[in-house]
């Protein structure tokens, strides 16, 4: 299968499923998000329950 470069707007929960699955397929998934510093300095779940984006980057394989 051929690697595809892919971005995902937004670390949401819709956003970090997306890429994580991007990723899973092998693809090369990069994340964007309007304040990076916010987004890495949360640590809380979110008001839908989601882990912060962290702990979910965490356990998302890399491509190979």
């Amino acid at each position: 299968m051929k690697t595809t470069k892919i971005a995902v707007l937004g670390t949401g929960g819709g956003g970090r499923a997306h890429a994580a699955k991007l990723s899973e397929l092998g693809h090369e998934v990069y994340v964007g998000t309007r304040d990076v510093e916010a987004t890495l300095a949360r640590t809380e779940p979110d008001m839908m329950g989601n882990p912060p984006y962290t702990a979910s980057t965490a356990t998302t394989p890399s491509p190979p």
